[in-house]
């Protein structure tokens, strides 16, 4: 069955579209001919007397292109007219006409009669309804909508994603994403020697010296890998991070450099130390938001590519 809560827009379209619909035959017995869908426009009008199309537009929450139609519809049976700005001969006033204004007149009874009848369902229904729609449509215009879904479904893509430590059946996954990784960034440099020692030898550069390498696993296949590297034991290195092209936006590297950080203080590192690149924004700001701190750049011989170095104090 659908989910109804994803249907509540067009609940609400067919709302607006069933008030607008008794409205208008309200307005045929009380003998005006126009657009019930008018009546926000005149309103607006009645207020500031003398305003723009995009005005309008604005207060409203209607787009430009629909408030043209109105207009001309209004201009069309005579109860708004143009005047050109005494300011801006560029730019086109709307004011009501004589005829604009009587006929609003006789309708405020009205207005007031369906304001009032509207306010009067809703409060059997829920006194503050009013309210919450109100700060509902401030919420969606504020992207709230998008930006809570897609916050949801990071959060689980992270539920998705396992990490494990090292194993030798992901040897080869380890050196093949690091390459794929290296060839997409930093072509030109191409593979280093440095680069080669980690990649070809992980048991004997970092697992027998101290360190750890981490595996993503996302539906049984490895999508995303990073080293602790142990420096002394005081320090370690996160390196070697790379996340597979296909599955990245999932939030694996963030998985991973959590791993690691985590892995580091429970072996009592005091400070955790990366080397990275200013091509890689992504990676920098997610370093930032788990508190590592760009530092003066510290000479490093290994690699040939410019290198940003940052650190994660662990001693508090």
């Amino acid at each position: 069955m659908l989910d109804t809560d994803i249907l509540f827009g067009v609940k609400l379209k067919k709302i607006s579209e069933s008030i607008t619909s008794q409205i208008a035959k309200l307005l045929i017995k009380q003998n005006v001919e126009f657009e019930p869908r008018a009546l926000p426009v005149l309103l607006v009008l009645k207020e500031k007397e003398s305003v723009n199309i995009n005005e309008i537009a604005e207060i409203l929450g209607m787009t430009h292109p629909a408030i043209v139609q109105i207009t001309n519809h209004l201009n069309k049976v005579g109860f708004i007219k143009h005047n050109k700005s005494t300011i801006d001969k560029r730019i086109t006033l709307l004011e009501l006409t004589e005829k604009g204004t009587r006929n609003l007149t006789l309708l405020e009874p009205l207005i007031v009669g369906i304001q009032n009848t509207v306010k009067s369902i809703i409060n059997e229904i829920d006194s503050n309804l009013i309210y919450s729609i109100s700060k509902l449509g401030k919420a969606i215009g504020n992207n709230i909508l998008m930006n809570r879904v897609l916050d949801e479904l990071r959060q689980k893509d992270l539920a998705e994603i396992t990490i494990v430590p090292f194993k030798r059946k992901y040897k080869s996954d380890f050196k093949l994403i690091n390459r794929e990784w290296l060839k997409k960034y930093f072509e030109d440099e191409g593979l280093e020697k440095e680069d080669e020692r980690f990649l070809n030898n992980p048991e004997k550069e970092i697992i027998n010296k101290g360190g750890e390498i981490f595996f993503a696993i996302l539906n049984n296949k490895v999508v995303g890998t990073c080293a602790v590297i142990k420096i002394d034991d005081f320090s370690f290195e996160l390196a070697k991070m790379g996340v597979t092209e296909k599955a990245q936006g999932k939030q694996i590297g963030k998985k991973l450099a959590l791993t690691a950080i985590g892995y580091a203080v429970d072996k009592g590192v005091v400070k955790l130390k990366l080397y990275t690149s200013e091509k890689l924004v992504a990676a920098i700001n997610l370093y930032k938001n788990l508190g590592f701190k760009e530092k003066v750049k510290k000479d490093d011989h290994r690699y040939k590519r410019a290198l940003i170095y940052m650190e994660l104090d662990l001693s508090g």
